[in-house]
């Protein structure tokens, strides 16, 4: 059982490593297409394909194919080292969440949306002296359109998907894009409703960008890139057609991925060579890999 789970989980960080960079080639082609609210969600594609990597690969299903080489005492030793960086990730982002907490009790943080299960508005202690009657309504109707979209239940998922992959470079890119392209789907929501409030909406925006201070799990109003998000302002809201068109897009291309990962996965190493005590012998000179029987 250790070892299928070492080699599940090999397989989940290279396909979601494949996958975070496929929806960076395609957020921009999707947003220009579909919006911003389908470029959002792309996203889903990253876990889907991980997930894949947990199931039975085509190779195993029909029995075809050479099985790999077992880890055997590296399985264990593996697993251990990725929980413990799951471990010091959970703590690091505990850390962040406190100290964001205590800039919010201070009237230093905000506006934003925290707080994932039971999510409030915050705002900082000068929101009436930095912001006009008009302003201050179109921030209270972003943050709540963060709520209504379920964004905070979304960045608690983000935050634990960041954790299981701290392993993962790619993991930890994914994690700051996939926050900015939720600003941006939370923009063409609230423009979408009030398509009057553009030109105003922009000026908030900016005004909010300077020393504003962001929780990993919360919604901040101001999230960079601001020349990004005040361009797109400006465009116009997608047809129904090519709203539906996007979605249709997106899980085609979450199930397209999942198949993906599902065929191209190579075969685990057999039950009986599990069973047996291989272990993989590393010569520190050359790095040349062996397979000899472990001692017990």
């Amino acid at each position: 059982m250790t070892e299928l789970f070492a080699l599940a989980l090999i397989r989940a960080q290279i396909a979601a490593a494949a996958a975070v960079l496929l929806v960076i080639l395609l957020r921009p082609l999707a947003r220009g297409a579909f919006g911003p609210r389908r470029a959002y969600g792309l996203w889903i594609i990253v876990p889907a394909a991980a997930a894949a990597a947990f199931f039975p690969s085509l190779a195993e299903t029909l029995d075809f194919g050479s099985p790999a080489r077992p880890l055997g005492v590296w399985a264990g030793k593996l697993i251990l080292l990725w929980l413990a960086g799951c471990v010091i990730a959970t703590a690091i982002l505990t850390l962040r969440e406190h100290m964001f907490r205590r800039r919010v009790d201070q009237g230093l943080a905000g506006p934003a949306v925290v707080g994932a299960l039971w999510p409030r508005v915050v705002l900082p202690a000068d929101f009436a002296q930095r912001f006009d009657d008009r302003e201050r309504a179109m921030i209270q109707l972003h943050e709540r359109t963060h709520i209504n979209r379920g964004d905070p239940i979304a960045n608690l998922v983000i935050a634990v998907i960041g954790v299981l992959g701290w392993c993962n470079p790619m993991i930890a890119l994914a994690t700051r894009l996939i926050r900015v392209d939720q600003e941006l789907a939370c923009d063409a929501t609230v423009v979408a409703l009030r398509s009057d409030i553009r030109a105003d909406y922009a000026r908030a925006l900016m005004k909010a960008q300077m020393g504003a201070a962001v929780s990993p799990l919360a919604c901040g109003w101001a999230t960079h890139p601001l020349i990004l998000r005040v361009s797109l302002l400006n465009k116009r809201e997608p047809s129904l057609a090519r709203d539906i068109a996007g979605f249709l897009t997106v899980t085609f291309l979450a199930v397209a991925a999942m198949a993906l990962v599902w065929s191209v996965a190579p075969r685990g190493p057999q039950a009986s060579d599990v069973n047996s005590g291989m272990a993989a012998q590393i010569d520190p000179v050359t790095g040349a890999i062996t397979w000899v029987r472990a001692t017990p």
